[in-house]
């Protein structure tokens, strides 16, 4: 595995926020020392099974963390893993938000571990554009889970899930505080930004339905995760 040196880690824009105090390790990765609240780079962790970089002009850096295509593993984590080791300087309750690029209903999921924990699926819908999203269960929207970490050392590990997702940086913050740029009118997920317009999605939480035989005699609506979508009320 290639070692990245301490001054091309620097050149990538590991910590933007608290400046890039790095230590290379012996596998090639590197552990940060995530001093208050800090970005770390998302492809820049150690990266095995399958996990690629990528290049996007909106992504920090030009970079961004893609993981294997054409390999769906919803039930489980699959081989892909990014590994993220840091240092937290004092005991905190932190919480962990991902810059993400998920265009649909399908290609919009990773797994991720912390110290060795149970393992989360974490999903957002996003659209055509890069957002910032917390790290939650599954589809508990809105509900960031909260780390306890003790002062010292620890790791995130990350999962393939689905193919077309991609992911740019990672912020972690003892404050609770959501990292800025988040600029689309859009509300992901339950709305995703498409083609410059707010695509909705479908099913109770929206007052809508989703499929043919429910959706028979009623007015049809647009929606981005359901071919046939209409309101629950109407003849």
């Amino acid at each position: 595995m290639k070692r990245w040196s301490a001054a091309r880690v620097a050149a990538l824009g590991c910590l933007a926020a608290a400046g890039c105090d790095a230590e290379i390790t012996s596998v090639g990765a590197w552990a940060p020392v995530v001093s208050g609240s800090s970005y770390v780079e998302a492809e820049l962790g150690e990266l095995t099974g399958g996990f690629t970089v990528g290049e996007d002009g909106r992504a920090s850096g030009g970079r961004f963390l893609a993981p294997p295509g054409g390999m769906s593993s919803g039930e489980a984590p699959g081989p892909a893993r990014a590994r993220y080791r840091f240092e937290a300087p004092s005991a905190a309750e932190y919480v962990i938000w991902g810059r993400i690029h998920a265009p649909n209903a399908i290609d919009n999921r990773f797994w991720f571990q912390v110290d060795g924990g149970a393992w989360t699926l974490w999903r957002i819908s996003v659209g055509e554009i890069w957002f910032w999203d917390d790290l939650h269960d599954d589809t508990r929207y809105g509900e960031p889970l909260r780390f306890s970490l003790a002062a010292g050392a620890h790791e995130l590990v990350l999962a393939n899930a689905a193919g077309g997702v991609r992911l740019d940086r990672l912020y972690f913050t003892p404050d609770g505080d959501e990292p800025p740029g988040n600029d689309t009118p859009c509300d992901p997920p339950h709305s995703i930004e498409v083609g410059g317009e707010c695509l909705p999605s479908c099913g109770a939480l929206q007052g809508t339905e989703c499929g043919e035989a429910q959706c028979a005699g009623r007015e049809l609506l647009d929606a981005y995760d359901c071919g046939v979508c209409c309101r629950l009320e109407g003849p």
